[in-house]
């Protein structure tokens, strides 16, 4: 039977008032009378229940993340430096996953943390609905994306994905190339890939390139994708340089050409978007716009207030570099 703190106040000989004031670290008790009371905490095998003492204080230290089973593998980096912040600033983390395409499941689960009375809800590879949005404002918990850039009116920390479609591109035309392709999800339905798409065409437009419809590849963020856009490029495409929209995506193309004895980068050169170890474990190593996703999960948790305001909406930018190696 779990221990409470009746117990270790008929053993103390001291009132549960006092009691709680010891594991609360809330003072008025000697150091004596606290070491006392926490050997007998321990030797009954007593844990706190944070759900109830955040109740009573009106406060919570806990943050909700969500994310999804998605394609790309970014989603650890961000996770395993949220842990990291979270941990320095004593805040809990609950850790909840999310089917993709499945907006009752993800309402559900953000119910489940609004009933655990977290003080923020952080997305990982999935974007809030603006009913959900609405929901958490309500019950004044901080929504927050976090690795992509939404359409609605929520705090996100990412990089500036239309920068990284210009500069992707703008690398590979000032390395010579003039017929490039773009491998991503649907540019209509998707919005990173929609922004990247969109710094695609700003930079092949300064630089004087007519834009052919075939040079565009659209499915998903998948490895299975760039094996598809490959076969795609050897039929249709004349081109020179393919931009993979994810890591998944140009080992997918990389494979791919090697299947169809397409060299690279001698007969098509490659740029992968995100950067994760992923691109050193290829052969030829992928040239990549490398995100800085453990920043984006530090700064994500030093930017969630604890009183949450629905009117504050944050926008946080984070650097990427371009990561030159062995396909451009």
């Amino acid at each position: 039977m779990r221990a409470k703190i009746s117990d270790i106040a008929k053993i103390a000989g001291l009132s549960t008032a006092s009691i709680s004031r010891v594991l609360n670290n809330q003072g008025g008790y000697s150091k004596e009378t606290a070491k006392r009371v926490m050997k007998i905490a321990n030797d009954l095998g007593y844990f706190k229940d944070r759900s109830a003492s955040d109740l009573a204080r009106r406060s919570n230290n806990t943050i909700g993340v969500i994310y999804t089973d998605f394609e790309t593998n970014f989603n650890d980096l961000v996770i395993k430096n949220i842990m990291i912040e979270a941990k320095k600033r004593h805040l809990d983390v609950i850790l909840m996953i999310a089917q993709q395409n499945d907006p009752d499941g993800l309402t559900k689960i953000v119910q489940g943390m609004i009933e655990r009375r977290v003080f923020a809800v952080q997305f990982i590879s999935t974007h809030p609905s603006p009913q959900i949005i609405q929901m958490l404002n309500q019950a004044a918990i901080f929504p927050q994306v976090i690795g992509d850039a939404t359409d609605h009116t929520v705090s996100y920390v990412s990089s500036d994905d239309m920068a990284i479609g210009y500069h992707a591109t703008t690398y590979l035309i000032e390395k010579g190339y003039r017929s490039i392709g773009f491998v991503s999800p649907n540019i209509t339905t998707d919005y990173v890939s929609h922004l990247r798409f969109s710094g695609y065409r700003k930079s092949l437009k300064e630089h004087g390139i007519s834009f052919k419809s075939n040079w565009l590849f659209e499915e998903s963020y998948s490895y299975q994708t760039g094996i598809h856009a490959s076969a795609h490029y050897q039929k249709y495409g004349d081109v020179d340089a393919v931009i993979g929209v994810s890591d998944e995506v140009s080992w997918g193309l990389l494979n791919g050409f090697y299947d169809l004895n397409v060299s690279v980068p001698s007969d098509i050169a490659l740029i992968s978007i995100d950067g994760t170890e992923l691109c050193s474990q290829t052969r030829p190593r992928l040239t990549s716009v490398t995100q800085d996703f453990a920043l984006m999960g530090k700064t994500a948790i030093k930017q969630a207030p604890k009183k949450a305001d629905p009117h504050r909406v944050t926008a946080v930018t984070i650097p990427f570099k371009i990561n030159i190696r062995e396909t451009s």
